[in-house]
């Protein structure tokens, strides 16, 4: 299949669709020439189809190439002149004494006669090699063209003399998307960094990119790079690299063949530091500049093609390898040490503790390699391992995992082992079994490591949020309270939680978790003679998160408020597991400031495997202040990288996410597609909590769209029923609040409505206990509503949760209306309609707009301009940085883009949305967006 080349593909099918023509293709080697040649044939499936293709071993060969060329058609010289068929005849075959007869006109009769039955199409492939006599009968086909159905296309390398004044056609390397799919169609399974290194290196060369893929090694494919060039780790040989350029390479001096060795062994070394290396100077690399495999400038020397470094990469026997890696030691500072490690063919601690300083996976994996002592072997595994899994390197960072358990026993290794195998099981198996791993874990080294077996039942408690499962709460709650200390902690962060009433579910739970605080696993996690700091806020909030995981999600928020406090402080990781707790408190002010750094964070610091879940963290942020279209621009990219880096329940739970954005939009199909999606994937996964979001998403997109009875019937499953998800149920449970009084379902609210109310007690968030207000109003008799109404107002105040005022002020409107109270219902309706058309919640402002209606006001024109919607999800991406006055080069690098790709983007969003200018992109969409004149930006 051809990539990239839809515009060249066009100009051939223009060509083939008219009576007759020539096109000279032109471009490097493996640039797709060949490729474009066979599409032309299977276009012209209809035609006589004629083939030749030069070589360098027949260009030598007077008229090879039309012997070549005319070779099937020998059935049909019958039809020319004897003087002529007998000149045919001879075409290659070796002459005899005397001057030859011409065949220029025997050549461009039969061409005549043929396309007299049907049209004909001459391919030439190779012309850079086909003989002169052949090209100069060609020639002159060329020029008598119009006089006959004939078409020749010709395949060339550079410049053929014998042809000029053809029209021509230059391929350049194709673009990045296409770069991906080749490689991707070629090698599935590569890693994104080893995806975007194939892309960078092969420049837009198809070849190159298939060859690179075709050839790294398995470790390669899981994500082991160094900054040598890909082809250094190969196992195996590239044989199209060694029949375009093996020859040649054998074929120069051995000085020169050394110099393009130290080259291939480091493409990034410059050219001083190349001759440096071996006391050559420029006139040692004269053979390959007159052989054209290289070009050479004062600063550097630049291969024609990539494919000349690796032929002279693994042409060259293993002690030259050596030699040259050891040569470039003295000379690339920078790169010293990787080129000590491939020098090296047994353990050497000093280079593994220089490779180790580096710090990425690839160089403590092979720091590992060179180590002897299992211990620091293990570490350094373990470490390699943490940093795969920070990269999203899954399986790799699995690996690396197990091989650091099976050497070590010491508990820090252990546990930082463990923490990896319970983030890949995580991301592609079951929450559940991983939250159970990290505890396991947790117990064996708590008495060696206190702090470490914090961070780790804090985890599990994270990952229960995406299981639910209720003995797993249990065996959280005994790890945590069979610490001494607990209750202390306990006291101290969340003493008023003791009055409050217990959940049957919470019942349930601490008789589970007492009946195992005194097992061995449980009570080896911390112990009286060895205790946490509990004056850490992750140490303190856990009593209180135990407890809300174990079904009560009333234990005191203010814990966690504190832990929000001290996240910036925390290190990555462990700032997103706080801020993913965190969330649950409600504090949108907080989750937008935290999510921000989280995000922009994790993309400074390249840490791709944490991406997904930060983006996920901002979406859900930014969609609690009611700002859809940027929580699901973020969202978006969320579950294309999470698809990307094979996280499966993280794209399964994005999905989700993503539908319940689109039912806040009233996107229906967009809603739909995304919930099936991820119901589908938890129909047969461990996930109920994916299963609750997507759940409340077709809830909610049935209550946007006034289908009172099926939003009752979704939210219910989620609140009470076969979909619960304590956390998620306490989100949704305003929802179920509106759509069962709409469906007259009294009955129907009493739960959530005590949900809620419990939850706003809780949390002490204004906003929250606003909702609880408008929906106690809801149900309450009129005599009773409107202060409740008024109060809920009064405490929305100017608050960053606008959807949410929005649905209080509709509330209130409706109201309003139904008591005849019609001019004062009309302001608090106007306002709710503005508010929704500013948020893109459609359905919700097309709900206000028909209450102002039966209030006796008609609606003014329209909402605002909706063109952002017409633009791809990429667009989209790119328009927002772009608004917020990101340079080109700064939005490819948030991106992982190149600046031309954005510039592309930025192109063709212009027209689209109606503009010129950066100016006037930044008011759009500082409109459309948020209404009140600024954009909080993706990543600061």
């Amino acid at each position: 299949m051809l990539h990239g080349r839809i515009a060249e593909q066009a100009r051939i099918t223009r060509l083939l669709a008219g009576e007759s023509g020539a096109l000279m293709v032109r471009g490097e080697a493996g640039a797709g020439k060949s490729a474009l040649l066979a599409f032309a044939a299977e276009l012209a499936s209809d035609q006589i189809v004629l083939r030749a293709s030069g070589s360098p071993e027949e260009s030598h060969l007077p008229y090879g190439g039309l012997h070549m060329l005319l070779a099937t058609t020998r059935p049909r010289w019958k039809q020319l002149p004897a003087q002529q068929r007998d000149v045919l005849d001879q075409l290659g075959e070796p002459q005899s004494c005397g001057e030859p007869a011409s065949p220029y006109l025997p050549v461009w009769n039969l061409l005549r006669h043929l396309a007299g039955k049907r049209p004909v199409l001459c391919l030439i492939d190779d012309a850079h090699w086909l003989d002169r006599e052949s090209l100069a009968v060609l020639s002159f086909c060329v020029r008598r063209l119009a006089a006959a159905r004939v078409v020749i296309l010709v395949a060339a390398e550079g410049e053929v003399p014998a042809l000029q004044g053809i029209d021509e056609l230059d391929l350049p390397g194709v673009d990045r998307q296409a770069a991906l799919d080749i490689v991707a169609e070629c090698r599935p399974g590569i890693v994104p960094q080893v995806r975007e290194r194939i892309v960078e290196d092969a420049r837009g060369n198809p070849l190159a990119l298939r060859e690179l893929a075709a050839g790294i090694s398995p470790a390669q494919v899981e994500g082991r790079l160094s900054p040598l060039g890909l082809h250094t780790g190969w196992a195996g040989r590239s044989r199209r690299a060694d029949q375009l350029y093996g020859a040649c390479l054998r074929a120069l001096p051995e000085r020169t063949r050394f110099l393009l060795l130290l080259a291939a062994a480091d493409p990034a070394a410059a050219l001083p530091e190349l001759l440096a290396a071996t006391g050559a100077t420029p006139t040692d690399l004269e053979p390959a500049e007159t052989a054209r495999l290289v070009e050479v400038r004062p600063d550097r020397l630049t291969p024609r093609h990539l494919l000349i470094l690796v032929a002279a990469y693994q042409s060259a026997p293993v002690s030259a390898r050596i030699a040259a890696h050891r040569a470039l030691t003295e000379t690339s500072a920078e790169r010293r040490v990787w080129h000590l490690a491939a020098a090296v063919l047994g353990p050497d601690e000093e280079i593994a503790r220089e490779l180790e300083g580096i710090g990425t996976s690839s160089a403590l994996e092979r720091a590992a390699e060179l180590t002897t002592d299992p211990e620091p072997r293990a570490r350094r595994y373990a470490a390699a391992a943490v940093a795969a899994s920070d990269a999203g390197q899954l399986r790799r960072a699995a690996d690396l995992a197990t091989c650091a358990t099976k050497l070590s026993a010491e508990p820090s290794t252990l546990a930082s082992a463990a923490r990896v195998l319970a983030t890949v099981e995580s991301e592609i198996g079951s929450p559940t079994k991983a939250a159970r791993m990290l505890l396991d874990a947790a117990a064996r080294i708590g008495d060696d490591d206190h702090a470490m077996a914090i961070v780790m039942i804090a985890d599990a408690i994270r990952l229960f949020g995406y299981s639910g499962d209720e003995g797993l709460a249990a065996e959280i709650a005994a790890a945590v309270w069979s610490a001494p200390a607990t209750s202390q902690a306990s006291s101290r962060g969340s003493a008023r939680t003791s009055t409050q009433a217990s959940s049957p579910a919470s019942a349930r739970a601490s008789s589970r978790a007492s009946a195992r605080a005194s097992s061995p696993a449980s009570s080896q996690v911390v112990r009286s003679g060895a205790q946490p700091t509990w004056s850490a806020p992750l140490a303190r909030s856990l009593p209180t998160l135990a407890k809300i995981m174990a079904g009560d999600p009333f234990s005191g928020f203010a814990v966690i408020g504190e832990l929000v406090e001290h996240t910036p402080a925390l290190a990555t990781q462990q700032a997103i597991t706080a801020t993913s707790l965190g969330l649950m408190a409600a504090d949108a002010g907080s989750a937008l400031r935290l999510t921000s750094t989280l995000v922009a964070d994790c993309r400074h610091q390249d840490l791709m495997g944490l991406l997904p879940y930060a983006l996920q963290l901002q979406a859900q942020a930014l969609m609690l202040s009611g700002r859809s279209a940027e929580a699901l621009r973020l969202a978006t990219e969320g579950l294309k990288l999470a698809g990307d880096l094979g996280q499966t329940h993280r794209v399964g739970h994005l999905s989700g996410l993503v539908a319940l954005i689109a039912a806040l939009s009233g996107d229906e199909k967009r809603c739909r597609a995304y919930a099936e999606s991820s119901l589908d994937y938890c129909a047969d996964h461990d996930a109920p909590a994916s299963a609750a979001l997507a759940t409340w998403a077709l809830g909610l997109l049935e209550l946007g769209l006034g289908r009172a009875g099926a939003a009752v019937a979704h939210l219910e499953r989620v609140v009470a029923g076969p979909a619960h998800h304590p956390v998620i149920a306490v989100h949704c449970a305003a929802d179920l609040v509106d759509a069962a009084v709409q469906a007259d379902l009294p009955g129907a609210t009493v739960e959530p409505l005590a949900l809620l109310e419990r939850w706003a007690g809780d949390t002490r968030q204004r906003w929250v206990g606003a909702v609880a207000l408008r929906c106690r109003a809801l149900t309450a008799p009129d005599g009773e509503a409107e202060p409740l109404f008024l109060g809920a107002l009064d405490l929305h105040g100017p608050s960053l949760t606008a959807f949410q005022r929005a649905r209080t002020e509709l509330a209130y409107g409706q109201w309003l209306r139904r008591i005849r109270r019609r001019s004062e219902a009309r302001s608090h309706l106007r306002a709710a309609r503005a508010a929704f058309e500013q948020l893109g919640a459609t359905p919700w402002a097309e709900r206000a707009a028909a209450e102002l209606s039966a209030s006796g006001e008609s609606s003014p024109a329209g909402p605002l301009p909706e063109a952002l919607r017409g633009l791809t999800p990429q667009e989209r991406q790119v328009v927002f940085l772009a608004a917020q006055g990101s340079s080109n080069r700064e939005i490819a690098a948030q991106l992982f883009l190149s600046p031309r790709t954005v510039g592309f983007h930025l192109y063709r969003a212009f027209p689209k949305l109606g503009i010129t200018s950066r100016t006037e992109l930044a008011d759009l969409v500082r409109q459309a967006v948020t209404g009140i004149g600024t954009i909080t930006p993706a990543a600061e």
